[in-house]
């Protein structure tokens, strides 16, 4: 199994190979753009292209953790912006109800297979804040 140290080096050995994963994927997605000139396949491309460019980021801010500076997140800081997290959340939660009423509306496979994109992601936003909701529940004294 090995100690912290080890699996901490491992992690930071794994996001690295991840990225290099990431940029073939970049790599990739930009020479199907180039060989199509279908709309479609250019949007899914090019948000393939820009996830992938986002995981790279957020691949190295685990690296920077551990071989720079400790990722921090403090119960004052969460509190000067929290009623806009919240007041966001309700936004991404709209956005979702969106976009169940668009599908509702709909045959159109084409249509669908890019509305249901559309609440995946909008679904991943609301997750992402339900997250960080309950990271900062586990906080004291602000936490709740």
């Amino acid at each position: 199994m090995g100690n912290q140290k080890e699996k901490n080096e491992r992690l930071v050995q794994i996001m690295k190979q991840w990225q290099e994963v990431e940029d073939a994927s970049i790599r990739s997605t930009t020479d199907i753009l180039k060989k199509s000139s279908n709309p479609i396949v250019h949007i899914i491309m090019e948000i393939i292209r820009q996830d992938s460019a986002h995981h790279r980021k957020v691949q190295q801010m685990i690296i920077d953790h551990f071989e720079k500076e400790t990722l921090k997140l403090t119960p004052e800081e969460l509190v000067e912006f929290w009623d806009l997290v919240e007041e966001h959340d309700e936004i991404e939660k709209k956005t979702i109800t969106l976009a169940k009423d668009a599908l509702r509306e709909t045959k159109a496979p084409l249509v669908a297979y890019l509305i249901n994109y559309l609440l995946m992601d909008e679904k991943k936003h609301d997750d992402l804040l339900e997250e960080m909701s309950r990271i900062k529940s586990g906080m004291y004294p602000y936490g709740g």
